[in-house]
């Protein structure tokens, strides 16, 4: 009795100590079963419950209270396959996910660095993995992006790693302020900006913009947030979106992880303007100054050491000369050559093929109390463009390290270090210059090689100071050429640029669900600027004189960004089926900028010595400053019912340093929700049915002015060394305040066929009201025009995106997503009394020719120009008499602008495909534009030149040309005259280049007579005087506007992915090899000659002129290498 006694207390004891241990508090850490890294904001539920759940850490850890021995975790992540993982007690989980691309239950960064479950989601945002990122060896994340999420359309400058990159999200939100989205990373505000969207024909150098500082090696996904409710926690910056940018952390197991990744490729110049290579250099017919070149095709005569030699007139850039021949040509460097076509692509022919190498590093480490991540990535990059060089540096870390089970502290660090020798320069002097146009007898290499003498002076024609006349040019050649060579060649813009974004971020778990988070944050960049321009003229040839040569200039530019926020999160579950979640918080930002240089004046009184106290004159010196603080408050709400319904609303309160107290606070606020339909009617959903979701949502964003732009600011200049104050022409305004945009969305998504089907819709319409934009005032206020919030626009669009696995085996997938965006805008109103707004453009040739206009009622954005005058059947009238017989009559004058088309286009998308089968992988990616004009002045001044291949329609009676000769040679245009032969019927010489416009004659009140024109007018002539520059009878610039749809095959990746046990042979744990090309060709495009994307400017106006401001184009192949360790 006894033992039975202590076998019954003892079994007591053991089932209440089971009891009390039946539940417990676990922890563990989520990864990536393939690369093993730890997947921060993975969801950890309880099966079964709704009160039992939580979210990883920045290293993947999660901890649970009160889990039962033998509960069912389910773990999902976005872009995972959702595992359960039963447990037995473990001291430590550590759960291993698969990727998935189908995956139902994502988990997705929105504002703040929030994660959320995506079903939790109002409101659209894109997702793009890392893996998409660095398939091709891009010089940026943002050149990435082509085609990969709908409502986005990239447009990336030409120049390589130094370009900028154009970010457009659901069209334009701004007539005038910046279109460009904000950019966070890692939840810390970030530089971005503007670039290049200034004058071109200085040749200056192409700059870049913040978002390419960023390293695609670092980064784990990318989130966009595109409407107003997803961004409106940003307040008055998230008008344009939000791009968030998310950095790899480190791994969770024991030990370290090593990963390398080698990526060579080469840059091949490509898509540049091709010319014609049948006729040679000369002047049109009517231009020919003598008999000589009447009777010789337009070419002259010169004496050259005592001989006579035929020579081209190039100083014109005029190619209506001879048809090539093979005749000797002394050429300018005096030599004799063939008359020969030297190429058809001289401006292929200015630069020399790129080549880029890229290596990674990176190595994490991952322990029970900390995870670290370290990675060294260095390019070293040869530029297109002769004597440039440029090399990166790039450091990353990333960690996590746990102080308390409750507490632990996030960390980033990013050191960028780049030095860059002659950024890319601007060609537009070769593109938009009238007289300084290529053709095919240009030998643009010899022009390279000539252009600094032996003695290290600039080259120059025959007959100017010089120490080596022997080296001297003969005669005039193409003075643009000789100037970008020079600037190229002669001289040394040396930058050395560093850029640090460090954050650090302590996050204390308060109770279960009730956690509270600091961040404070900085973005600091220095640059640091050299030029060293060589003396052009000998000293020698200056005595006396204080207009000399060379220049030595320096400048400092500072830019600092130091942030801090402090956010109360919960998430809790109130009951079985009701979820909440809130947040409270502060922000703080303030941003500084300080700018310096001196540079030398009137050259350098010592050849080559690069230093100010070598300044002829007194050195000048410059210095910019701006600063401002911005401070908010913000919170959200939010409500979960039963895992199928959510809703949720956000408010921020945003103050200000720029603006004028009293007009310096704003409120955006938002609300969101969303129905899984699919989870709430689950008994009655078919199957096959996988996933439906309804979505609405409304927000309020802004968009700031620039810094100081509001300010009424005095300009300080002096006379005789006395300052003075000046004002500018457009004063600003106190009172003015951001634009702020009105947005509702509605979406649904949808999954089928076990995933295999997913269909994702999405339809905007917004409002941006208070338009900043200036308004004429009298001259007695002081100026020409002030800024006020007037204006208004709006948009509305369709979003879809479609993704398919077609093939699932179990040795082969193929995957497709197509998405497509359409939007539509209109300007709803604009100052008082005014229904149009002038955008002007940056080319002041065409000032007077083109104009770029929004009006309301319509898009913004219009490209009107002038157009020959027609009569009431459509017939262009032709003028009978002086120097314009036989080419259209055009009525000048603001009023008869016709509109051609829109800048804006209509509808963007992109088409992503993906095979596997077994270890080999394609990935392949296409995107389009659908409309969008643009204006090319190169193919207006080519067409003027006779270079562009189009201008020998009618060159002969072989291309369509007409026989006809002026009679007794009088050159009178109102005189030509059919020809019978070869010759005229008194001798006169016979041109072959004829052709009649079609159209009827005018009288001498320029209306039409009925009569149809019959009057022959030269070819040449009908190209030089319809395609100029200006506003003169006959000049349009009609034909050189053109729609910019187009479709190019923009990536291709082939690869093979090792075996493990073939890496293993290698010492890899994972080995990939894998080649690709990159801008490979167009599949259509309606204006051939030119790349579609040739601008460099990053705002919507700039972008409009094609080939302005812009360096080579380039197609790209490579090879990469990754293994880990």
């Amino acid at each position: 009795m006894k033992k039975c006694l202590i076998f019954f207390v003892l079994f007591c004891i053991g089932t209440c100590t089971s009891a009390l241990w039946a539940q417990k508090k676990i922890s563990g850490t989520v990864i990536d079963k393939n690369d093993r890294e730890p997947l921060p904001g993975a969801s950890v539920v309880v099966k079964g419950s709704t009160s039992k759940g939580t979210i990883t850490d920045a290293s993947g850890k999660f901890a649970l209270d009160g889990v039962n021995n033998g509960a069912i975790l389910q773990v999902s992540f976005i872009g995972y396959t959702k595992e359960e993982v039963k447990y037995t007690g473990q001291d430590n989980l550590q759960i291993e996910l698969t990727g998935d691309t189908q995956a139902l239950d994502e988990v997705v960064v929105t504002a703040l660095g929030i994660t959320k479950e995506s079903r939790a989601l109002g409101y659209a945002v894109s997702t793009i993995d890392a893996t998409e990122l660095v398939k091709t060896g891009t010089p940026n994340f943002a050149t990435a992006l082509y085609g990969k999420a709908p409502g986005m359309r990239i447009q990336s400058s030409t120049g390589g790693n130094t370009s900028a990159v154009s970010i457009t999200v659901r069209g334009l939100s701004s007539l005038t302020g910046n279109t460009q989205p904000m950019l966070i990373v890692d939840g810390v505000p970030v530089r971005n900006g503007n670039a290049n969207n200034g004058e071109s024909w200085g040749g200056t150098g192409i700059q870049s913009n913040g978002i390419v500082d960023i390293n695609p090696e670092d980064i784990e996904t990318l989130s966009v947030l595109k409407g107003a409710a997803a961004s409106a926690l940003y307040g008055s910056e998230a008008a344009n979106g939000v791009i968030l940018v998310t950095s790899k952390k480190g791994r969770t197991e024991q030990g370290l992880g090593v990963e390398f990744k080698a990526t060579l490729q080469g840059n091949f110049v490509a898509f540049m303007p091709k010319v014609q290579n049948e006729y040679g250099p000369g002047r049109p017919v009517l231009q020919r100054d003598n008999d000589y070149q009447r009777t010789h095709g337009g070419i002259d005569q010169m004496t050259f050491q005592g001989k006579d030699y035929e020579y081209p007139i190039l100083r014109s850039s005029f190619s209506y000369g001879p048809k090539y021949d093979g005749r000797d040509i002394l050429y300018w460097n005096g030599k004799v050559r063939k008359y020969e076509a030297i190429t058809d692509s001289p401006y292929t022919d200015m630069f020399r093929t790129g080549f880029n190498q890229t290596y990674n590093l990176s190595i994490s480490k991952g322990g029970d109390k900390s995870t670290t991540r370290f990675s060294y990535t260095y390019v070293d990059d040869t530029p297109n463009q002769y004597n440039s060089t440029y090399n990166k540096h790039n450091f990353n870390l990333v960690g996590n390290f746990v102080l308390h089970p409750d507490l632990n502290v996030a960390y980033t660090g990013n050191l960028v270090r780049q030095n860059i020798k002659n950024r890319p320069r601007t060609i537009g002097g070769m593109i938009d210059n009238m007289s300084n146009q290529f053709h095919s007898f240009d030998d643009v290499l010899l022009i390279r090689d000539m252009m600094v003498t032996s003695l290290g002076y600039r080259n120059v024609t025959a007959g100017n100071q010089t120490l080596t006349p022997d080296e001297a040019f003969t005669y005039e050649n193409p003075t643009a050429a000789k100037d970008y060579f020079w600037d190229i060649m002669g001289k040394e813009a040396l930058e050395n640029d560093t850029r640090l974004i460090a954050s650090v971020a302590p996050s204390w778990k308060i109770i279960e669900g009730l956690t509270l988070r600091g961040r404070l944050a900085t973005d600091i960049t220095v640059e640091s600027f050299e030029n060293k321009d060589r003396t052009e003229i000998p000293l020698i040839y200056r005595v006396g004189q204080t207009n000399k040569t060379g220049r030595y200039a320096v400048r400092n530019n500072y830019y600092d960004i130091y942030y801090g926020d402090l956010m109360l999160l919960l998430d809790r579950n109130l009951t079985d089926k009701i979820n909440l979640t809130a947040n409270l918080g502060f922000q703080g930002r303030s941003e500084r900028a300080l700018d310096t240089g001196a540079e030398t004046n009137q050259g350098l009184t010592v050849e080559n010595w690069f230093h100010l106290n070598a300044s002829a004159d007194k050195a000048n010196s410059t210095m910019n400053k701006r600063e401002f603080l911005k401070t908010a408050v913000f919170g959200s709400l939010g409500v979960g019912y039963d895992r199928f319904l959510y809703l949720e609303g956000t408010v921020r309160q945003e103050k200000t340093s720029t603006l004028a107290s009293g007009h310096n606070s704003f409120f955006y606020p938002s609300v969101n929700a969303s129905f899984i339909y699919t989870e709430a009617f689950k008994d009655e959903i078919p199957s096959w049915y996988d996933y439906g979701k309804v979505r609405v949502s409304y927000g309020v964003v802004g968009n700031a002015p620039d810094v100081y732009r509001a300010n009424v600011a005095y300009q300080q200049t002096s006379a005789n060394s006395i300052p003075y104050n000046t004002i500018s022409g457009d004063i600003g305004n106190d009172g003015i305040r951001p634009e702020t945009k009105y947005e509702w969305e509605f979406g649904l998504e949808n999954k089928f066929l076990k995933n295999r089907i997913g269909l994702e819709v999405s339809y905007y319409t917004n409002t941006v009201k208070d338009q900043i934009l200036p308004v004429p005032t009298t001259q007695s206020v002081g100026g020409t025009s002030i800024l006020q919030n007037i204006g208004s626009l709006s948009n509305q669009g369709l979003e879809v995106a479609l993704s398919l696995r077609p093939i699932e085996t179990k040795d082969f997938s193929w995957d497709v997503i197509i998405n497509y965006a359409f939007n539509k805008g209109k300007v709803i109103s604009l100052a008082d009394n005014s229904d149009v707004l002038e955008h002007g453009n940056n080319n002041s040739n065409m000032a007077n020719s083109v104009a770029i206009q929004s009006r309301v009622g319509y898009q913004m954005g219009d490209i009107l120009t002038y157009m020959p005058k027609t009569d009431e059947f459509g017939n262009p009238l032709i003028n009978t008499s002086g120097d314009g017989a036989g080419l259209y009559i055009i009525d000048y004058g603001k009023e008869n602008l016709k509109k051609i088309g829109n800048a804006i286009p209509t509808g963007v998308g992109g088409i992503n495909t993906s095979f596997a089968y077994k270890g080999i992988f394609v990935d392949a990616s296409l995107d389009f534009c659908i409309g969008g004009y643009v204006v090319s002045d190169g193919y207006q001044y080519t067409m003027a030149r006779g270079i562009n291949p189009n201008t020998l329609k009618y060159r002969d009676e072989d291309h369509g040309g007409i026989p006809y000769y002026f009679p007794n040679n009088d050159m009178n245009p109102e005189h030509a005259t059919r020809a019978a032969g070869n010759v005229g019927p008194n001798g006169e010489i016979v041109y072959h280049n004829g052709m009649i416009i079609p159209g009827v004659k005018a009288d001498a009140d320029r209306n039409s007579t009925g009569i149809p024109n019959d009057i022959i007018v030269p070819s040449d002539k009908f190209y030089n005087y319809v395609y100029n520059v200006g506003n003169e009878e006959p000049t349009y610039f009609g034909n050189s506007v053109f729609e910019n749809s187009y479709l190019k095959f923009r990536e291709l990746s082939l690869g093979y992915r090792f075996s493990p046990s073939l890496s293993s042979k290698f010492g890899c744990k994972n080995l990939d090899l894998s080649l690709f090309g990159r801008n490979l060709f167009y599949f259509h495009k309606n204006k051939s000659g030119y790349d579609t994307e040739t601008t460099s400017g990053t705002s919507w106006n700039n972008q409009i002129f094609l080939g302005v401001a812009t360096t080579a184009s380039t197609r790209s192949f490579g090879v990469s290498l990754r293994a880990s360790f």
